[in-house]
């Protein structure tokens, strides 16, 4: 279909899971998808809620996409900053885990665990607000998943310009040194997932945001991944 979307990238995208009929982290989506509205100059018409995601749902495991994008025409500059969307769904069985105790140590202990080779990529990601989102003009991770075929990793850490890492390539992180869980700073450029907004409102006095680098990433004794489509996993 050729919207903005389409053309230009002009848009954004939210991932949502939904496991045994439920949708585990709705505050969170809702919260991230009027946050891009909000970047992306977006004006809606409709209320976009909890019915409004639920409406969406037709199965009860599934991961539903929608795209959010501006309608109309225009060529770069736009005719109006409208709201138009539109979804995807397919069937996930994948398993789905976040903590629900307060002792977030013991709780991670039970999280599923897919350890793997790790690369750094080498094109540092700006440091932007309309990334910090999912941006449908995603060619810089497309990008970053070729590199990481082609490295043969399991897994890629992105870095910004000043070499502070924000992310993984489909996740946020978490990491344990030994003493302390530590999430990259927010101020790094990552993409702020519902999984680790969930963890930062839930568990924030046990955790310390703070600026790592690939060394803390090569050296930390835990690292875990945090997914909105399943949850929390350790990769280390």
């Amino acid at each position: 279909m050729m919207n903005r979307g389409f053309l230009y990238g002009d848009g954004f995208f939210e991932t949502i899971r939904i496991y045994n009929g439920q949708v585990p982290l709705l505050h969170y989506h809702i919260q991230r998808i009027h946050e891009g509205l909000k970047i992306y100059h977006l004006e809606h018409s409709f209320p976009i809620d909890e019915l409004f995601i639920k409406s969406l749902i037709t199965n009860e495991n599934q991961i539903i996409r929608v795209n959010f994008f501006r309608s109309g025409g225009g060529k770069y500059l736009p005719e109006n900053n409208e709201l138009s969307f539109d979804f995807t769904c397919e069937q996930c069985g994948l398993p789905f885990f976040l903590p629900t105790q307060l002792d977030l140590e013991s709780e991670l202990q039970k999280a599923p665990i897919q350890l793997g080779q790790f690369k750094l990529y080498d094109q540092p990601k700006p440091v932007v607000n309309w990334l910090t989102v999912k941006s449908l003009s995603s060619i810089y991770y497309v990008l970053a998943a070729e590199f990481m075929k082609k490295s043969e990793a399991d897994y890629l850490f992105i870095k910004n310009q000043d070499g502070d890492i924000c992310e993984e390539l489909i996740s946020n992180i978490l990491i344990f040194d030994g003493e302390n869980y530590i999430t990259p700073s927010l101020s790094s450029g990552g993409i702020y997932g519902v999984t680790l907004r969930h963890i930062i409102s839930n568990y924030h006095f046990q955790i310390i945001e703070r600026k790592i680098n690939y060394d803390d990433i090569c050296h930390a004794s835990k690292i875990f991944s945090l997914r909105g489509t399943v949850g929390i996993t350790r990769i280390k």
